[in-house]
């Protein structure tokens, strides 16, 4: 009895090991799969790595040999529609250009800026009065040395003075203009000579000119002097002149003349132009009156010129 049933019940415990066994196989392929789906799942979502090839770069020789530059110098420009006649200074282009004189000629100095003053001074200096071919017949009485500054601007101004050496003396002038394409006008001033030996005389005069238009130009002057004892005499002079044509033009003129005691003369004046190339003739006529005396001047001419 004991034998057989120990004989049956170590066969059922044989059985239920191996099913245990069984189970426990199966569950670790099981989790072998699982395992290896998770890899694969993370192997498609992960960030793929990049490869890397390291590549060395190979040396690259720039240098130009001398045979190739030789010949790109010898090389012959065809330059059929540039003109380098002007050219004669050093550095200038010649006909068979190379390439290289070419370059040359591209840099170039670039010239200076022009430069126009405006508001300028100028000083000025002078000798005058002595005899050039003889100097030692000058007369010391007639030598004079002049300074003076100029000035150039909107208006143009000089002031000069003039001091003579014997007798010591001083005479200063000066004058203040305007002019542009169509007016000009001028202002001017004397006065001396000053000093011990010597009787000072006042002068001043205005002159200018006015376009008209319609080929008309109107002229003007006057000038009035005195000395110690006042007013010495005076003068105004009115103009109007005409282009009648290119060749042709025509002109009168007025002018009055006073003194101390009043009017002193009066002046009338007309006349013609023509000039054609070389030749040129001209008609005058002038009468005046002085009126101190009453006498009556008149004189009519013409004048005629060819030029060779």
């Amino acid at each position: 009895m004991a034998d057989a049933s120990s004989g049956v019940s170590g066969s059922s415990h044989d059985s239920a090991a191996s099913a245990q066994q069984s189970q426990a196989a199966n569950e670790a392929a099981e989790a072998q799969r699982a395992a290896e789906a998770a890899a694969a799942a993370s192997a498609v979502n992960a960030t793929p790595t990049p490869s890397l090839t390291t590549v060395e770069a190979a040396p690259v020789d720039l240098s130009v040999p001398m045979s190739a530059l030789s010949q790109l110098n010898a090389m012959q420009v065809n330059t059929p529609a540039l003109d380098f006649s002007s050219l004669t200074t050093l550095g200038g282009v010649p006909t068979n250009a190379t390439y290289a004189d070419v370059a040359l000629s591209a840099i170039a100095t670039p010239a200076p800026p022009t430069v126009e003053e405006f508001n300028a001074f100028s000083p000025t200096f002078s000798i005058d009065g002595f005899n050039a071919a003889n100097i030692a017949n000058t007369d010391i009485s007639n030598v004079g040395v002049n300074v003076g500054l100029n000035y150039t601007g909107s208006l143009d101004a000089t002031m000069n003075a003039r001091f003579g050496l014997d007798p010591a003396n001083v005479t200063v002038s000066g004058s203040i203009g305007y002019s542009n394409d169509l007016s000009s006008f001028n202002l001017s001033a004397t006065a001396g000579p000053f000093g011990p030996e010597a009787t000072p005389n006042y002068g001043a005069t205005v002159k200018g000119s006015l376009d008209l238009g319609n080929l008309n130009a109107f002229d003007f002057s006057g000038t009035a002097n005195f000395n110690a004892q006042g007013f010495q005499n005076a003068n105004v002079s009115l103009g109007l002149t005409r282009d009648f044509s290119e060749n042709l033009s025509g002109y009168t003129r007025g002018n009055v003349g006073f003194n101390r005691d009043g009017l002193s003369n009066i002046t009338g004046e007309t006349g013609l132009n023509f000039n054609q190339g070389g030749t040129s003739v001209g008609l005058t006529g002038r009468v005046s009156v002085d009126t101190n005396t009453g006498d009556f001047t008149g004189y009519v001419g013409a004048r005629a010129g060819i030029k060779f």
